[in-house]
């Protein structure tokens, strides 16, 4: 169940905890949920089995030991590139250095790591493969948004289909890699 912040501070804890009650999985996402006064108090209350924070990861980092500690199973990160001079002129100057600090503090942390990767057409499009490399290199999953068309994406792979529920994710795995590729649906 995907729980959506808003700027207003709503819902409040006791609504995150109640939509939260009987779920086997949640996704705090929405209004950039680190920003979240008392987020790692919300984190420690819920009882689900799976418990992940969508994030533009920039304030991951300093938090990460903490969330983990409160049971925080894993993030997800939205990206569009991860290149530092392209992220920066995207993303109103914020610094990419901040997210793979994030990153590599989540992974230290035994966290899963999923890259919400939005590729777009003459931007960012030349860089298929550098996130394919990712998952020989991590274990991350790294799910290509539909931002430009799944065909020209995968014309770049070859990738064998993984078995399992990823939602609403088709997973895919090139031989020898660690990671997985995926295709929101």
């Amino acid at each position: 169940m995907k729980i959506e912040l808003k700027e207003n501070g709503q819902p409040s804890r006791d609504e995150i905890l109640e939509m939260a009650r009987g779920q086997k999985q949640v996704i705090i996402a929405g209004e950039e949920p680190l920003s979240r006064v008392g987020i790692v108090d919300i984190v420690k209350k819920l009882q689900n089995e799976e418990i992940y924070i969508q994030t533009d990861g920039q304030e991951l980092e300093p938090m990460a030991e903490k969330l983990k500690k409160a049971g925080l199973t894993g993030v997800i990160i939205e990206v569009n590139t991860m290149r530092y001079t392209r992220y920066k002129n995207s993303n109103n100057g914020k610094e990419l250095a901040k997210v793979v600090d994030g990153i590599n503090k989540a992974v230290d942390q035994q966290m899963k790591v999923r890259l919400n990767v939005s590729l777009e057409k003459g931007f960012s499009d030349d860089e298929v493969l550098d996130f394919v490399q990712l998952t020989f290199q991590h274990a991350y999953e790294i799910v290509f948004l539909p931002t430009m068309p799944y065909e020209e994406i995968k014309a770049k792979m070859r990738l064998f289909p993984v078995e399992g529920d990823y939602g609403d994710v088709e997973m895919f795995k090139y031989a020898g890699a660690r990671g997985k590729i995926g295709f929101l649906k």
